[in-house]
């Protein structure tokens, strides 16, 4: 839904949340298309920065700053998960 660099409006926010969306993203829809249109598997993982604004009236609005704050915040931890997750695939590959 959401192809980037652009934050989503309210009115796509008040859509999604109405059809069932717990989180939305900008770009991850997109490369999986066309990940898996040249035959590659496709495991997609998001780091969810900032919560959707789902008012006209409100104040808060989608700040890249702190977008970008969070980023950084939170890269060691997505380092790890990674980390990790390919750690296990090599792994499993080894296993019989």
């Amino acid at each position: 839904m959401q192809t980037g660099p652009c934050y989503e409006t309210i009115a796509e926010c008040r859509m999604l949340q109405a059809l069932g969306a717990d989180a939305v993203g900008m770009s991850t829809v997109p490369e999986v298309i066309v990940a898996r249109h040249c035959g590659l598997r496709v495991l997609g993982v998001s780091l969810i920065t900032n919560k959707a604004v789902m008012s006209y009236s409100s104040e808060e609005k989608a700040n890249h700053e702190e977008v970008l704050r969070i980023s950084v915040v939170r890269a060691e931890a997505l380092q790890k998960l990674i980390t990790c997750f390919v750690g296990k695939l090599g792994e499993s590959a080894k296993s019989p």
